[in-house]
């Protein structure tokens, strides 16, 4: 009895110091003997906590050493209230960075989960954000967020947490030798549903892969799992339909879940992925998609999820930030279908599953404010290449860099499973040429974004943003064809 104890007492203890070594970290903190930044005021008052008051349009900063962050996923977290706040109220705090060339690879810090929404007034509200910051990073600032032009904003008990991060990877899990040469070349699609559009695109333009989204229909956000599952079943059920065409054709394909229970902003960016319920659905889904499709030799893997964005994960909530999630979903998988390659999507800072036959997925676009010009809001910038901006192959290369270093460290292959350009941004066609032949240069397979989607993004429709039917040829047409002539079936 009394080793049956011992034995449970150890058993707690080591639950809790598991449990201990995943809480978060504090590594930079405010406190109000430091006082207050410029453009802020340090407000006392009998009863309550020292905090900072901000009078918009000023928008303080705090400097922040970037050795304290560099690797490392951390969250900014403080209590805020206001009135009259000028952004989202769940973006109050941000992380910018303050070195130079910021834009030296791809952090691209200027995307926001969702557009700015006014707040009117707010009592005390607990607000965050979550960064994954490169391994070569300078230092930050963090911005006490815009509070209008006649706002007010108080802050207190401001922080920066370290997420923390999970165990080292195994080193030698994928043994096989990189392909010099990509096999697949392709596109995304969703909404093809008939045989003639699979037939052009195999016979006709040489495409063999495609990324095949699970996104049409359902709600804004689900109500609830079993809303979702109904989902998912249906999107099983259209791709079962079309799998003829696929296997008829000589095309292999993706099973991209490209949406989540939750929020997506208006790039169908994931952003509401970071609750346990949620994750919980996307995880049931997974099960019934490894066992409707187990094995099939027509599968070239399985993308878990569409752009994760975790900038609003929370660390102190029971969800998992993306590494985790995504191990936990590849493992499941690989209970029910051990052969299938599982499709990672990466982020500014990619850790390795501990798990083999893992394919590592960017999505490149940069630079964002050329690719998405004149999209809804967006403000036209001009062509590419632009000699003024820096923006060459040779920048392209400079993006891809990171990802090629992961690459080469753990030996691990690379699949590109989305990149485009607006189809009106001028150089469009010479843009795709140069990402291509970088892919092309590191032997990445890749599926340009988008196949007979939306005619933003058509390679069929002119560069006239004015024009909307389709037309015989394009530049940006021919550069795809000229690349899908290398591949074989």
């Amino acid at each position: 009895m009394m080793k049956t104890t011992a034995v449970l007492l150890l058993a707690v203890l080591l639950a809790v110091l598991a449990a201990a070594a995943e809480s978060p970290r504090i590594i930079w903190e405010w406190n109000a003997k430091d006082g207050a930044p410029a453009g802020a005021e340090l407000v006392r008052q009998p009863g309550e906590p020292a905090f900072l008051r901000v009078r918009g349009p000023a928008a303080p900063a705090f400097a922040i050493d970037g050795a304290l962050l560099k690797g490392k996923m951390v969250t900014v977290e403080g209590v805020v209230r206001g009135e009259k706040l000028g952004r989202k109220f769940g973006d109050c705090l941000k992380l910018i960075p303050d070195y130079r060339p910021f834009d030296k690879y791809r952090e691209n810090w200027g995307y926001r989960p969702a557009p700015p929404v006014a707040r009117e007034k707010s009592d005390w509200e607990r607000s965050f954000g979550s960064w994954r910051i490169p391994p070569y990073a300078g230092n930050f600032k963090l911005v006490l967020g815009d509070a209008g032009q006649e706002g007010v904003a108080d802050y207190r008990e401001i922080r920066i947490l370290e997420v923390p991060a999970p165990e080292a990877p195994a080193s030698g899990v994928n043994r096989a030798p990189l392909q010099k040469t990509p096999k697949y070349r392709g596109a995304m699609a969703g909404n093809l549903k008939n045989e003639e559009d699979f037939r052009i695109f195999a016979e006709e333009w040489g495409g063999n892969l495609i990324r095949w989204q699970f996104l049409q229909g359902g709600p804004a956000v689900f109500p609830d799992a079993e809303s979702y599952l109904k989902w998912g079943r249906d999107r099983i059920g259209e791709l079962r339909r079309v799998l003829p065409f696929f296997r008829k054709y000589g095309i292999k394909v993706v099973i991209d879940l490209h949406r989540s229970p939750g929020e997506m902003n208006d790039i169908n960016n994931n952003l509401g992925l970071w609750t346990k319920e949620r994750q919980d659905a996307v995880l049931r889904l997974w099960r019934e998609i490894a066992a409707a499709f187990n094995g099939d030799p027509v599968l070239y893997g399985y993308d878990l999820v569409n752009e994760p964005i975790d900038k609003v994960y929370d660390v102190r909530s029971d969800a998992l930030d993306w590494d985790r999630f995504a191990e936990k979903l590849a493992r499941e998988i690989r209970s029910i279908d051990p052969v299938t390659p599982i499709i990672v999507e990466t982020s500014y800072n990619p850790r390795p599953l501990n798990l083999p036959n893992i394919i590592y997925s960017p999505h490149f676009y940069e630079p964002g404010e050329y690719t998405h010009q004149g999209i809804r809001a967006r403000s036209m910038v001009g062509p590419y290449p632009d000699p003024a901006k820096g923006w060459n192959r040779e920048w392209i290369r400079l993006m891809a860099e990171p990802m090629r270093q992961f690459q080469l460290k753990y030996n691990v292959p690379i699949y590109v499973g989305e990149f485009g350009v607006i189809r009106w941004a001028p150089g469009g066609a010479q843009w795709l040429d140069d990402w291509i032949s970088v892919f092309e240069e590191y032997g990445w397979d890749w599926s340009f974004h988008a196949y007979r989607e939306w005619s933003g993004w058509s390679v069929e429709h002119s560069d006239d943003k004015n024009l909307e039917q389709p037309v015989s040829d394009t530049a940006r047409k021919q550069v795809l064809l000229k690349y899908f002539k290398r591949n074989t079936r």
